[in-house]
């Protein structure tokens, strides 16, 4: 397990920081613009948040406990699973809450793991779900890795008993955060739809940020607009959460996101599984920098609804003694794939390169014949 490092998050400064904030507000104001026009365009189609009811959210009673605790000041709420002498797994879950982690499909993972032994806490963030929401400073990176390793530690997690923790989208993001961060406290992770937090600017852990990212920096607007829809791809509908104030804790954890990153160098030491989309395949890979161990599944949708994802968490924590014994071959296998391929690769260019060279020298060896 990795020790504890205070200093692996690093706050983005100096001319970095004052190119950023212009970006944020230039391209900000942009994507502002056409927004503002799209509204125009579709206003007399557009509904009030009025016609929206508050999303209600249940969980069935068979699966878990709903639980609430107070972590430094803040009260959380989670739904406990299984015996709570067993190994804790720790689900951080997206932000809005959807109702995604209590469809059947994730449901039935759930299940598996409390008839194996293991004690599941599905927690909210702080926002969503009966989770308490917090300002754009309560919500950054810092002070959410010390809340959630606070929270671990308060249910049981320690050094000599390290949790599992599995992460979707922003969730996912603070998984990262926690494992580079408190590293002695995860035996294993899985991130499911989140790129490393140092991949931010180039896709970050959330769909509905695609294309109004530096406007997502701004205050109020960005919240609200969700909540009626005008973010969003009209093909994908809109989203669960229909109120302004269901947003803010999402929106507040990618805000604080934006300006911390993880000191470069540094790899995250427990086993990691990395399930991304099949047209994200490039930045699941550029993520496995940052481990020392790590594991790749591509699916269609990375989140609690797909239909491969239990088969592919399974695997992954409930490892039989004929699975713990063939991964490493299969890893290695592949790993020696790709190096006689890459070789391979190199070897043809190269022998290539020679024949040509030959070719050149030869043709201009060659005597012009005088008739």
């Amino acid at each position: 397990m990795g020790a504890k490092n205070t200093n692996v998050l690093e706050l983005v400064s100096g001319w970095e920081a004052v190119e950023q904030i212009f970006k944020c507000i230039f391209i900000g104001l942009w994507q502002f613009i056409k927004i503002s026009v799209k509204r125009f365009w579709k206003g007399h189609r557009r509904k009030s948040l009025k016609d929206h009811s508050p999303v209600e959210l249940t969980v069935d009673s068979s699966i878990g406990t709903h639980c609430y605790i107070k972590i430094m000041g803040v009260k959380y709420h989670y739904v406990a699973s299984g015996p709570k002498n067993g190994q804790v797994v720790l689900i951080l879950g997206d932000a809005p809450d959807n109702g995604n982690l209590w469809c059947p499909t994730w449901s039935a993972v759930v299940r598996r793991l409390m008839e194996t032994g293991y004690y599941v806490v599905s927690l909210d963030l702080r926002g969503t779900g009966g989770s308490e929401g917090g300002a754009r400073w309560d919500l950054s990176p810092p002070q959410a890795v010390a809340e959630l390793s606070a929270l671990m530690k308060a249910i049981g997690v320690s050094q000599a008993k390290p949790a599992v923790v599995i992460g979707f989208g922003i969730g996912g993001m603070l998984s990262w955060y926690l494992a580079h961060c408190h590293g002695h406290l995860i035996s294993k992770m899985a991130v499911i739809g989140a790129p490393h937090p140092n991949l931010y600017w180039q896709n970050p852990p959330a769909v509905f940020c695609n294309g109004v990212l530096h406007f997502i920096q701004w205050p109020y607007l960005p919240e609200r607009w969700l909540a009626e829809g005008e973010l969003q791809d009209g093909e994908n509908g809109r989203w669960a959460s229909s109120r302004a104030c269901d947003w803010t804790g999402a929106l507040n954890y990618l805000r604080g996101a934006a300006w911390w990153r993880i000191r470069a160098g540094h790899l995250v030491e427990a086993p990691v599984l990395l399930v991304g989309a099949t047209n994200g395949a490039l930045l699941v890979v550029a993520s496995t920098l940052h481990c020392s161990a790590s594991k790749i599944r591509l699916v269609e949708k990375p989140d609690p609804t797909d239909e491969k994802l239990p088969a592919i968490m399974l695997d992954f924590l409930i490892e039989t003694k004929d699975t713990a014994k063939k991964q490493p071959q299969e890893v290695s296998r592949s790993i020696i794939r790709g190096l006689l391929g890459a070789v391979a690769d190199r070897g043809r260019e190269l022998t290539s390169k020679l024949v040509n060279g030959a070719c050149n020298v030869n043709s201009s060896l060659v005597l012009p014949v005088q008739g």
